[in-house]
Formats: structure tokens, C-alpha cells, sequence
């Protein structure tokens, strides 16, 4: 709607727009975003996401054999039984290095490259070799200039299929440097937020390249021996951080990719 500024003027029309694309939503919200930015068409945008737990999605991911048995939730763990549903939402304001400076505004950080893809492997099961993840995150990291990842918050659903999949993703994407780029899974403290979990894993990206702080995988038991990289276990450590990579993944063969660099 245009709608009419506080002296009754025409107000001009302004974008808003839904994406309804499940896990990778609120975070395909923010590439389309960076694009109108990067463009010129916008200088400034919000980007949001919510997710309430609902009966009726409980249902269906118990019905997929998807939900964890024991009410634990272990990312890249041997003894993983599946996923949990959580509440959350969050909000970002995304703008110009222009626009920040105009107004005086102390940035967060800095969104450098971001990517998108479709491996159109299957309906609910991601490419067995990560193949979507590789192709959004390498069109990010090629946006952003072939930064070195110092961290990256993983998609990690603890799901069977998933989280060797994602790892072996990240071994194509990062090369020599999977082995020692520190990857872990908030989900294992928030729980799966869908539509949310894009924007939610942004801000704890952000927060952890602000504080030199890598979040762990909480309740880390034995890794799966497909599962080979460094997850953080269990507890957070200090670390110099100045560029991470945030990645989401959702059915259909959706995936999203994001690089943040330290302000």
C-alpha cells in the first residue's frame, strides 16, 4: 500500500513481499533483499521471520519419522534420533553502506555475498553430496570475494539424512579448510524454527562474529563417522572471527547461503 505521509502526501508504494518457502524462508527474504539493495532499487530493508509451533506440523514431521525420540536434539552425533520443533522469530534491518553512513548508524556487521539454489534431488531428502548447499554457498563466496571462513552456523537438523549430507558439502565447498573451520548447529538450543531459522541463525552469526564467541552444538555425544569436521561440542569458546557463513536448507532441494563479515 502507498498510503499518505503526516502531511496527507501521496506516500509512494513500497514493496512487501511473503516467501513461503519453508526452513529456507525468512533467509531467501534476505538474499531478495540484498539484491533490491546491491541494485540500487532500495536502499533499506526489513527482513523478518516467525514460527509458532503448531499441532498439525508436529503431526506431520512425527508421521516422517523426522522428530527426535528422546526430546534431545544431537547434530552430527552418531546416536542422533531426529529434530524438534521450536518457537522463535527475528527481525533485521538490512541497508546500503550509504544509506548507514547518511544517518549515522553503527552497523551490526556487514552482509557480503549471498546465494541461492535448487539441487532438485527430491521432495524431502537433501543431494546425498550436499549439492544445493555447494552451489548457494559457493555463489555467496564468490559475491563476497573468496573470503576465508572462519566460522560457519551449519543448517544441522540431526535428522539421518541431513547432517552427513551437509558435511559432505562442506568438504567440497571449503576444501583443505574444512578441516579446520569450526562448524556447529544452533538448532541444538533453539530447536527447529522453519521459516525463522534463517534470519535466527543470522543474528546469532552476527553476534558471535561481534563477540568473538563460537556457539556450540549442545548435547554433542559420539560423533557419526560421516560426520568428521569440528561441531564445537557442548561448550562455546573464544575465537577470532571476522567472516562466517550461515546456511539453510528446506524441502523441495531449497538452499540458502550467507556470508557475514565482522563490522
Amino acid at each position: 500500500m502507498a498510503g499518505r505521509d503526516p502531511r496527507g502526501h501521496p506516500r509512494p508504494a513500497r514493496p512487501r513481499l511473503a516467501f513461503t518457502s519453508a526452513c529456507v524462508a525468512s533467509a531467501t527474504a534476505i538474499t531478495h533483499a540484498c539484491r533490491l539493495i546491491a541494485s540500487g532499487r532500495a536502499d533499506t530493508a526489513i527482513c523478518a521471520g516467525a514460527y509458532l509451533v503448531e499441532e498439525e506440523n508436529l503431526a506431520k514431521f512425527d508421521s516422517g519419522f523426522a522428530l527426535s525420540r528422546d526430546g534431545m536434539v544431537r547434530p552430527f552425533c552418531a546416536d542422533r534420533s531426529g529434530l524438534l520443533l521450536g518457537d522463535g522469530a527475528a527481525a533485521v534491518v538490512l541497508e546500503s553502506a550509504e544509506s548507514a553512513r547518511r544517518r549515522g548508524a553503527r552497523a551490526l556487521g556487514a552482509l557480503t555475498g549471498w546465494g541461492a539454489a535448487g539441487d532438485a534431488h527430491h521432495v524431502a531428502r537433501p543431494h546425498p553430496e550436499g549439492a544445493g548447499l555447494v552451489m548457494a554457498a559457493g555463489r555467496a563466496l564468490r559475491r563476497a570475494g573468496g573470503p576465508r571462513i572462519d566460522y560457519v552456523n551449519a543448517h544441522g537438523t540431526a535428522t539421518r539424512h541431513n547432517d552427513p549430507a551437509e558435511t559432505r558439502g562442506l568438504r567440497t565447498l571449503l576444501g583443505a579448510a574444512a578441516a579446520r573451520t569450526p562448524v556447529s548447529s544452533t538448532k541444538s538450543t533453539t530447536g527447529h524454527l522453519l521459516e525463522a531459522s534463517g534470519v535466527v541463525e543470522l543474528v546469532i552469526t552476527l553476534l558471535a562474529l561481534r563477540d568473538g564467541v563460537l556457539p556450540p552444538t549442545a548435547g554433542f555425544t559420539e560423533p557419526d563417522p560421516h560426520c568428521d569436521l569440528d561441531y564445537v561440542p557442548n561448550r562455546p569458546h573464544k575465537a577470532e572471527l571476522r567472516c562466517a557463513l550461515t546456511v539453510n536448507a528446506a524441502f523441495g532441494g531449497a538452499n540458502t547461503a550467507l556470508v557475514l563479515e565482522r563490522a
